[in-house]
C-alpha cells in the first residue's frame, strides 16, 4: 500500500504584503493624464522591478491602440511589444471610486493596477492585487 500525503503550504499571518512605490514625478504623471481625459478613463502601463515585496514603479507606457469612454478604458495586449518592465496598469475612473470593478478584475494585466478616481490627486490612487484586495501605496509626498 502506497500512502500519499499533501501538504497545503499556510500563509503566515504576519507575512508581509506587497508595497506599491511611486515617485513624486511618476505620481504627477499619473494625475496629469487622468485629467487630461476626464471624463473619460485614462489607461497606462507600468514599467517597474519587483523586490521581495516592493513593487517599484519606474515608468509609464501610454499603450498603442488604446480605447477610451466614459466606462471603460482599455488597449490589445496583443500589440505590445515583448517587455519584462511592465509590471501592471493604472486607469482611471471618473466617478468617486478607485476600488476596482469586475471588469477591472477579469481584465487584469500584471502583478498590480493602480486605480486613481476623480478629483484626481494623491490620495484619489489606490493599489490592488488580482483578487482585488488592496495594497499598500508610496507616492513619494508626505502627508
Amino acid at each position: 500500500m502506497i500512502t500519499i500525503v499533501f501538504f497545503k503550504i499556510k500563509k503566515d499571518a504576519t507575512e508581509a504584503r506587497r508595497k506599491i512605490v511611486l515617485t513624486k514625478e511618476i505620481t504627477n504623471s499619473i494625475i496629469t493624464y487622468a485629467k487630461s481625459w476626464h471624463p473619460n478613463e485614462g489607461i497606462l502601463i507600468l514599467q517597474g522591478k519587483k523586490e521581495k515585496n516592493v513593487i517599484r514603479i519606474t515608468g509609464l507606457i501610454i499603450p498603442p491602440f488604446s480605447t477610451h469612454g466614459p466606462y471603460y478604458s482599455g488597449f490589445p495586449v496583443y500589440e505590445l511589444p515583448f517587455d519584462l518592465s511592465y509590471i501592471g496598469t493604472i486607469h482611471s475612473h471618473p466617478s468617486r471610486s478607485n476600488h476596482p470593478s469586475l471588469e477591472d478584475l477579469n481584465h487584469f494585466f500584471g502583478l498590480v493596477s493602480l486605480i486613481i478616481c476623480f478629483p484626481y490627486d494623491v490620495q484619489d490612487i489606490g493599489a490592488f492585487d488580482r483578487d482585488g484586495n488592496k495594497m499598500d501605496l508610496e507616492t513619494g509626498y508626505i502627508y
